[in-house]
């Protein structure tokens, strides 16, 4: 397919190298910054026009046949819609936006159809983290009594990087897991940040370490461990502890390393089903993030061509990160009201759920 790439930071190259590698053209690529649209063309070898602007590249480019938005949070509602009311599918980086109610407000735009934009959250096409909701989907821990979801960075941001708080920024890979993973969406949520010491960041994010708490309305009891200061490397880990068992999925080994799928029976011992998976092992620079997700960005990238050239609906879509946004806005509120807890509730229905966001005060 014929692709444009808008935003051509660290998020834009990945993508864009990853639809090249699997055969496809960048037949255009944009950023508000010159310089960075010149740097990505330089270092993916691209022969292709630069913009400064989606509309830009829509009206130049009517043989685009997708789009991939990688802009700074802020923007990515407003950079994907060209693309859209053009009719161009769009793969677009999490989140819908940085604004809550700009997000309600950009899905009732643009509608609740699956088959407008697939949302960049990989961990949904992650094999280890597949083959764990595998394992729970056939019943083997029982019921899903508490879960946490770790994400554990070893350095900060780079100083192009655009965050409106290390909970929503960071927060809302694993709160999509946790959501996703369980099959619930929260009922009550909660959250402190804090700083470690001994960390000098480029950008504020309101501090390096956070805790997210929260409980689902079946009662699961769930945590996120978030923090810029891992000082071994990248850490992802979820425990998942059942009635009858536990799964844990990646634990720590070194970096990069094996990703372990442990299924714990009741009784101690780990069950045959058990598996290991691998990283990627690259050479040169990368985002330290890679290694462990490349491959899940491979496959989030071969559905979305599935799903357009087929007319297929996406997996992962504005209304599942949506759930996702609410779950870390709520949180991000709670931490900067010492903790308070926040009650929330989902609705299928777009506007009953901006009511029950206002209900639970996420919307001014």
């Amino acid at each position: 397919m014929k692709y444009g790439v808008f935003g051509a930071g660290r998020a834009g190259k990945i993508h864009a190298r990853i639809v090249m590698d699997l055969g496809h053209e960048i037949v255009c690529i944009g950023d508000r910054r010159e310089g960075a649209s010149l740097k990505t063309k330089e270092v993916l070898s691209l022969n292709c026009d630069s913009y400064s602007s989606p509309a830009q590249m829509v009206s130049a480019h009517p043989e685009m046949e997708a789009a991939i938005i990688a802009s700074h949070t802020k923007d990515h509602a407003h950079d994907a819609l060209p693309f859209i009311k053009a009719q161009i599918p769009v793969y677009l980086e999490k989140p819908l936006t940085d604004d809550l109610p700009e997000s309600f407000d950009f899905i009732e735009n643009i509608g609740t159809d699956n088959n407008i934009l697939q949302i960049g959250l990989q961990r949904r096409f992650d094999e280890a983290l597949c083959y764990a909701k595998d394992l729970l989907d056939k019943g083997l821990i029982g019921e899903i009594r508490e879960i946490r979801n770790i994400l554990r960075d070893q350095y900060p941001p780079p100083p192009s990087y655009s965050s409106k708080g290390l909970i929503i920024d960071m927060g809302i890979h694993v709160a999509d897991e946790a959501i996703w993973l369980t099959g619930e969406f929260p009922n009550s949520v909660w959250a402190r940040v804090f700083e470690a010491k001994g960390y000098e960041s480029p950008i504020d994010e309101g501090g390096n370490t956070a805790f997210v708490g929260f409980t689902t309305p079946s009662g699961i009891i769930g945590r996120l461990d978030l923090s810029r200061t891992h000082s071994s490397g990248y850490n992802n880990e979820t425990y998942i502890i059942g009635t009858e068992g536990t799964i844990h999925v990646g634990r720590f080994a070194g970096y990069p390393g094996p990703i372990p799928v442990e299924l714990w029976k009741s009784d101690g011992t780990l069950h045959e089903l058990s598996k290991i998976f691998e990283m990627s092992y690259l050479e040169g620079d990368y985002p330290e993030f890679l290694p462990r997700f490349e491959k899940a960005f491979i496959q989030a990238h071969k559905h979305f061509v599935e799903c357009v050239q087929n007319n297929k609906p996406f997996k992962v879509t504005q209304n599942d990160v949506l759930k996702a946004q609410v779950m870390v806005e709520a949180a991000h509120k709670s931490a900067l009201d010492n903790a308070k807890i926040y009650q929330i509730s989902y609705s299928d229905d777009l506007e009953e759920f901006r009511e029950m966001c206002y209900g639970s005060n996420l919307l001014d």
